[in-house]
């Protein structure tokens, strides 16, 4: 009698031959997710450092995670982690606007080049808000003002990006074309 649980059909999906190979690849992938993470925490402080320049606020930025933006209008840095880039936020757009079902991948592919130019867009304005909260309010009105922001980008941004990307690209495909009068 089998001690497994499982059914005597069952076959695991992995050859063991190849269990070092894509135990390698798993572990390349992870890394360059890691890499990535550390790039856009890099390249959005960077980002900001220069659209802060436009208002004044000169610095330069430190790549490590998280990414630390010295400004010369405050005396300790601002630190710019991974979730600070959104790539949580962008991966979640992605997910949505790949699985819906109805809609062709050519609508697919650009409501993600679309909902990657806005949600970069917008954390940008996110970020760049705090740093100005900070900066005129103090520290505490910067910590609530990026709390509250952080969320209302998170869920509007997200609910409102898909919902009006969801109504255009099934609106042209006809889903919600008036119906043809008799």
């Amino acid at each position: 009698m089998p001690t497994n649980k499982f059914p005597s059909n069952y076959t695991l999906a992995m050859p063991k031959e190849n269990s070092m190979k894509n135990e390698m690849d798993a572990g390349k992938f992870m890394l360059s997710i890691a890499a990535l993470f550390l790039f856009f925490s890099f390249l959005f402080s960077l980002g900001t450092q220069l659209i802060l320049g436009i208002f004044g606020f000169y610095g330069y930025v430190v790549m490590q995670e998280p990414a630390l933006l010295y400004l010369e209008a405050f005396r300790v840095p601002i630190g710019i982690s991974y979730l600070c880039t959104g790539l949580l936020e962008l991966s979640i757009v992605w997910a949505a606007v790949i699985s819906s079902f109805g809609v062709g991948m050519r609508k697919r592919a650009m409501g993600v080049a679309a909902g990657t130019l806005t949600l970069v867009a917008f954390n940008f304005l996110r970020i760049i808000a705090s740093i100005l909260v900070i900066y005129y309010f103090g520290l505490d009105a910067g910590n609530f003002s990026h709390d509250l922001l952080f969320r209302l980008f998170l869920f509007l941004t997200i609910a409102l990006f898909y919902y009006m990307w969801l109504k255009w690209a099934t609106s042209k495909n006809g889903m919600h074309a008036k119906k043809a009068r008799h």
